[in-house]
């Protein structure tokens, strides 16, 4: 149980790091600290939970997939590196682990056109993840939807708590051109 509790709390400091990055310009150094957090979770999630495949996959994914391309997503990738060494590195079946690497690279990927809502969705490893419930495994599934669950819900929150307030630029006044008598 707990480590579905973990998965949410991972969903949600990735999400608060990417904002950072993303929206505020990588400005701050609250960064840090919520890297670190969610990179020690990952980690020990890895080495410890019964679905780390897919959390290994997905965090190697974004190595391949040079998502790991700010200092607040290097600090966390390399304390979820750091904290699976402490914690000890996993027993993994390495038919799921390329299976959800393959399918969290997907999700990384840009889809044009009618394709878009591929990329906005993310539906790869989700999708993956719930087909694996056919072979008995319903913690793949639960996991990334609680991971997922924990990104939006960062996303929600940021928006009731700091909404994007747009300032409208006042107009300039024109001066009346004086015409000439002729």
């Amino acid at each position: 149980m707990i480590h579905y509790v973990l998965a949410i709390l991972a969903g949600f400091f990735v999400k608060w790091v990417d904002w950072i990055e993303d929206d505020k310009k990588g400005k701050g150094w609250l960064k840090f600290p919520l890297a670190i957090i969610y990179g020690v979770i990952i980690g020990y999630l890895i080495s410890q939970a019964a679905f780390s495949e897919l959390f290994l996959g997905a965090l190697i994914a974004q190595v391949f997939a040079r998502k790991i391309d700010n200092i607040g997503h290097v600090t966390g990738f390399l304390a979820s590196i750091v904290a699976m060494l402490y914690f000890g590195l996993p027993v993994i079946a390495f038919s799921f682990f390329f299976y959800f690497l393959i399918l969290a690279f997907l999700d990384e990927q840009k889809y044009a056109g009618r394709f878009q809502m591929i990329t906005r969705w993310r539906l790869f490893l989700k999708v993956g993840a719930i087909a694996v419930i056919l072979l008995g495994r319903y913690d793949y599934a639960i996991a990334i939807l609680l991971f997922d669950g924990g990104y939006m819900l960062f996303s929600e929150l940021r928006r009731m708590l700091f909404p994007d307030v747009v300032i409208p630029v006042p107009k300039k006044k024109r001066r009346k051109k004086k015409s000439k008598k002729v």
